[in-house]
């Protein structure tokens, strides 16, 4: 349904499988593969920035790499952000996984940041690895990401819920710098659609989700042409069958047209 209503509001605006770059940024979890599959079903293979928790650990380096992939006079879609597991009891947090009894911790490495956030607070020596060694550095960025935000965690109703926020906050933040830094690598004349949320994880059979939190154009420089964010939020909520009858019969009726089927008369 995302990556339906992804296509359908941008190729209003020019993007197609033909001339667009899909990149993600998403978090290594096998469970957030299902949604980057749909978009690649539309249009075709991505070029991955993402890391644990989904942060583009790729920087700049992967930026300027992927603006010189963009199709000549193309466009290239950009879709980010953390995740959180719900599983089969309703915890937030969790997830039951494919081949396991029970549920698990999802997003795990947002779990372990915020674990980090709770014990360094409340004073405990937390040990944390050299980040110069490449072994652990990506969970070393997520935790001292996510001290910054440590009041608000802490003062949430629930941390967890509150959790895939701040982690897609700090996600947008870091883009955002990468994007400012870049904007000489965007060839003259392309569009950047760049699309921030959350996907919620749920068990092996049962649908899942993606609150999207900032859905934008961007020109060559840049700078945000177009806010995209409440017409993805109106596509979302249309009944899928009716958009999918409304889509055969305008098939049909251009086959009509151009004489390709007879379309039978009233008496």
């Amino acid at each position: 349904m995302l990556a339906r209503s992804i296509e359908t509001i941008l190729s209003k605006k020019g993007f197609d499988k033909q001339n667009s770059l899909l990149a993600t940024s998403l978090c290594c979890d096998e469970v957030c593969r299902d949604m980057e599959d749909e978009l690649k079903a539309i249009y075709g293979q991505n070029f991955a920035f993402g890391g644990v928790a989904g942060f583009p650990f790729g920087g700049c380096t992967a930026f300027g790499a992927m603006c010189h992939h963009i199709p000549i006079d193309g466009n290239c879609i950009i879709v980010y952000g953390s995740h959180v597991g719900i599983d089969h009891d309703g915890v937030v947090g969790k997830v039951n996984r494919r081949g396991h009894q029970g549920s698990g911790a999802c997003c795990n490495t947002a779990i372990a940041s915020l674990a980090y956030v709770k014990a360094t607070t409340s004073g405990m020596m937390v040990s944390s690895p050299d980040p110069s060694d490449p072994i652990d550095a990506q969970q070393v960025f997520v935790d001292e990401a996510l001290m910054k935000h440590s009041d608000r965690l802490l003062n949430a109703v629930d941390p967890n819920i509150e959790l895939p926020h701040v982690v897609n906050d700090c996600q947008t933040e870091l883009f955002e710098r990468i994007v400012k830094k870049c904007t000489k690598d965007i060839p003259d004349g392309s569009k950047v659609a760049i699309l921030g949320g959350i996907q919620i994880n749920t068990p092996e059979g049962t649908p899942e989700y993606f609150l999207p939190k900032n859905f934008t154009i961007c020109d060559s420089n840049g700078e945000i042409v177009e806010d995209l964010l409440e017409a993805l939020m109106e596509e979302g909520h249309k009944d899928p069958m009716k958009l999918v009858l409304e889509q055969k019969l305008g098939r049909l009726m251009e086959q009509a047209k151009d004489g390709l089927i007879d379309v039978p008369m009233e008496p």
